[in-house]
């Protein structure tokens, strides 16, 4: 990978990075004791029970969609760390380097083709 490459794929997870963040914010709170741990933001039931029905699949698919989002940005945010470290590339299983068209199309690929099929089994 080129350093034009790597430069335009950090700037592609910086940006994706703050999209996810925007997006959080909307719907959750960061936790101040755990860096990277959000709790969906809770909003009054309504007063009647058909209202707080409503209120509770609200709180469940926004909690879905927060620990998805979580998850988006540890990836995102593992992978930033790999470029700036210079480990970026590389299997976290048998170290092979990772290929370039995987790299293209899972920017936060963590393993090699090889590796991912043998963990899927």
């Amino acid at each position: 990978m080129t350093k034009d490459e790597l430069q335009k794929l950090t700037d592609n997870l910086n940006k994706e990075l703050i999209e996810i963040d925007k997006e959080l914010s909307d719907i959750a709170s960061e936790n101040p004791l755990v860096r990277g741990d959000f709790e969906v933001k809770v909003q009054d039931m309504g007063p009647t029970q058909e209202d707080a029905a409503q209120e509770a699949g609200e709180l469940d698919r926004n909690q879905a969609l927060v620990d998805s989002l979580e998850r988006r940005r540890k990836e995102i945010v593992d992978t930033l760390e790999k470029i700036k470290a210079g480990s970026y590339g590389k299997c976290e299983t048998c170290s092979a380097d990772i290929g370039l068209a995987r790299l293209k199309a899972i920017s936060v690929a963590s393993l090699c083709i090889s590796c991912a099929q043998k963990s899927k089994i």
